[in-house]
């Protein structure tokens, strides 16, 4: 496991939150492994959690993340970011919501892991209702039942996973990338990158930063759950929210002239449930608890 315990030097965020505990030294954590790609079938009937994670046991992969678009949902349930109500975290979530059936997810991506040794996924998705109204949020996995029987595409490891445990930082329980098994053998192959990052890290650059950590040169996110404090587009948008959930919708790294450097098209929720899309800022998107990532390297 790598571990990096010094970001980039960035002058201080123009939006910044509090955490109730001391900060964490080692800032960006992640592991790598032999690349796994499976497309699955999520099957109606079936809560989401069960619909990811069955056919991901079956197939072998232990950790890693799912994408997934034009998901019929027969039963929606959700939560969207808020602030704290007190100090015990710098950000929480709504109290809960419904869709009725006839929502349909227009894209989504979930975080596979684990929870106590059991299957935990962390999702976030934007969907249309009946109306075609659009919206997005932190789905909650073991209510939300699938429509119809939809494909998706799952990247990660058979040797590591995202396991969950208390983080005195920001006082809640996050993934963090774990290995299950000591590694026997060196890949010549493609990689896979599971990676979290803390707090007030520059998303940009921290998955810079992640991916150079490996040696890649170029890779793809496939992986990316979690929350920045609003965000700065590269056309000069500004969104002010300091509580605000994101995926992104497409992003890689590259190595030219300037050296490694990522860009993310990313999907952001806000406390009302609306999206904004665009891509971020280079060094100005602070993460605001933690940032889940996958990335697939390319050959």
């Amino acid at each position: 496991m790598q571990t990096l315990e010094q970001a980039p030097a960035l002058a201080p965020f123009a939006r910044t939150a509090r955490h109730p505990g001391a900060p964490d030294p080692v800032r960006i954590v992640s592991l790598a492994g032999p690349a796994m790609a499976v497309t699955i079938t999520l099957e109606a009937g079936r809560n989401l959690r069960d619909a990811i994670s069955i056919p991901l046991s079956r197939a072998g992969l232990e950790g890693g993340t799912v994408r997934f678009g034009q998901l019929a949902i027969a039963e929606l349930h959700f939560l969207m970011p808020a602030l704290a109500v007190d100090d015990q975290h710098a950000a929480f979530y709504s109290a809960p919501h419904a869709m009725e059936e006839g929502t349909l997810i227009d894209y989504a991506c979930a975080t596979y892991g684990r929870k106590d040794g059991e299957p935990f996924v962390h999702c976030h998705a934007v969907w249309r209702d009946r109306q075609g109204q659009r919206q997005g949020g932190h789905l909650m996995m073991e209510k939300t039942l699938v429509g119809a029987d939809t494909p998706a595409q799952a990247w990660g490891l058979h040797d590591a996973t995202m396991a969950t445990r208390y983080d005195p930082e920001t006082n809640f329980t996050l993934f963090y990338p774990t290995r299950l098994a000591e590694q026997t053998v060196t890949s010549t192959g493609k990689r896979v990158v599971l990676a979290r990052i803390r707090p007030d890290q520059d998303l940009t650059m921290a998955v810079e930063a992640a991916c150079a950590e490996h040696g890649m040169a170029n890779a793809i996110v496939r992986g990316s759950v979690g929350s920045i404090i609003g965000a700065e587009f590269d056309d000069g948008r500004v969104i002010e929210d300091r509580a605000t959930e994101i995926l992104v919708r497409s992003g890689h790294v590259s190595r030219g002239h300037e050296g490694v450097r990522a860009q993310l098209d990313i999907a952001l929720i806000d406390p009302r449930g609306h999206v904004c899309e665009g891509v971020l800022a280079r060094g100005r998107n602070p993460v605001l608890i933690c940032f889940e990532l996958v990335l697939e390297e390319l050959e």
